[in-house]
């Protein structure tokens, strides 16, 4: 998702630009996730992440009108709004939290009543008898989009700018010059079966800059730069539901966990974080657990089919900041990781101020917060052999 947005800002620019990718585009994480945009600040902030929630916010309205101009193509961002349920009094003194930052911020929030709730979500009517103290608190700016559509659409809209793809490629190495990149070596495999590896074509790759989006596998590619990160793969896991009709519009968040609801009636059941490695598989007992979590909301799911189920990795880092802007000492390389749950939000604002940072230019907001030197020193390793 990252990678794809700054390879479309930079080709509006008229930058001839190459995506590099070591699968199939998005497959790996990015059409796993579950599309859901908080409301960013209306008032000025001085925290680092919310100025880049709050560009983020504003921009994906303008990013969905333009992706379907481009393409087409509907991505389903909607202005749905967001509920905020709470049964427990841990829950409670959360959102006590969260509403203290939503004021300070200005981001609008209301609390419903059993009664505004049920006129705008009647599913939840179980939930409200079974829990009478459960408080519910409504962000009218939240927003969601689908992330399959949206990929389809980024990828179609860089299409149409000519981006050139290469899938099933491997980044192997680097060529230096001094402080510079001047080549990518990389073998291509024709298939995904990795015993087509043994017919991979090598080659090597130059451009003028070279930008690291590799999400939770981007450590292993700045490590090979001499840069050591915190990013690490955090594991979640998705419930998929097929429902006649959305029994709500807007998403619902308890906690960590959250639904989501498409206009086809699909309708997601997530998350939690896990962190085993780079083992993107579901186990039985975290998707009995939130399907348990989401019929104790809607007993409807009881009823419902479930399509699927799936994991992702997130990128996550040691600060829950990503990684944005260059990567000292080399002067054409760049980074963009590390968004852990945020990838699709943050992507709009991601690709506008690296493609800024790329170019020369004063960044909207400030990248020093974000950049890979925070709270570590980073030591050039020697590079692979020409």
């Amino acid at each position: 998702m990252v990678g794809l947005s700054i390879a479309l800002e930079g080709a509006l620019r008229g930058w001839r630009v190459l995506v590099i990718e070591a699968n199939q585009l998005g497959r790996s994480s990015s059409w796993a996730g579950a599309g859901i945009l908080p409301a960013g600040a209306t008032l000025p902030a001085q925290d680092p992440i919310e100025q880049l929630r709050s560009l983020s916010h504003r921009l994906h309205a303008e990013w969905a009108t333009r992706l379907q101009t481009m393409t087409g193509i509907d991505t389903e961002y909607r202005p749905c709004g967001g509920l905020y349920v709470a049964t427990s009094p841990g829950e409670r003194a959360t959102l006590a939290a969260n509403r203290h930052w939503w004021q300070e911020h200005g981001i609008a929030f209301d609390r419903w009543n059993a009664q505004q709730v049920l006129d705008r979500a009647p599913a939840l009517g179980s939930l409200i008898s079974s829990h009478p103290e459960t408080e519910f608190w409504f962000a009218p700016e939240d927003c969601r989009v689908r992330n399959p559509r949206h990929l389809a659409a980024l990828i179609a809209a860089c299409r149409s700018v000519r981006v050139e793809f290469l899938e099933q490629t491997r980044v192997v190495g680097w060529e230096s010059r001094g402080n510079r990149i001047v080549a990518v070596h990389v073998t291509t495999s024709p298939s995904s079966d990795p015993s087509a590896l043994n017919h991979s074509t090598a080659r090597s790759i130059s451009g003028d800059r070279v930008c690291i989006t590799s999400g939770a596998w981007s450590g292993p590619l700045l490590r090979d730069l001499g840069i050591e990160t915190g990013i690490m793969p955090v594991r979640g896991q998705m419930v998929l539901y097929r429902c006649t009709e959305p029994p709500f519009d807007m998403v619902i968040h308890d906690g960590n966990r959250y639904l989501v609801p498409r206009d086809d009636g699909h309708l997601l059941a997530g998350s939690c974080e896990e962190e085993v490695g780079f083992h993107a598989e579901t186990t039985d007992s975290m998707i009995e657990q939130l399907r348990a979590w989401a019929e104790s909301l809607w007993p409807g799911f009881r009823e419902t089919p479930v399509e699927g189920t799936w994991a992702g990795l997130r990128p996550g880092s040691f600060d829950s900041f990503p990684y944005l802007g260059g990567i000292p000492p080399w002067e054409n390389a760049y980074v963009a990781a590390g968004h852990f749950r945020h990838g699709l939000h943050w992507s709009t604002a991601t690709a506008l101020l690296m493609v800024q940072c790329m170019a020369g230019e004063r960044t909207t907001i400030d990248l020093a917060p974000f950049c890979v030197q925070r709270g570590r020193t980073n030591h050039a390793a020697s590079l692979l052999p020409n």
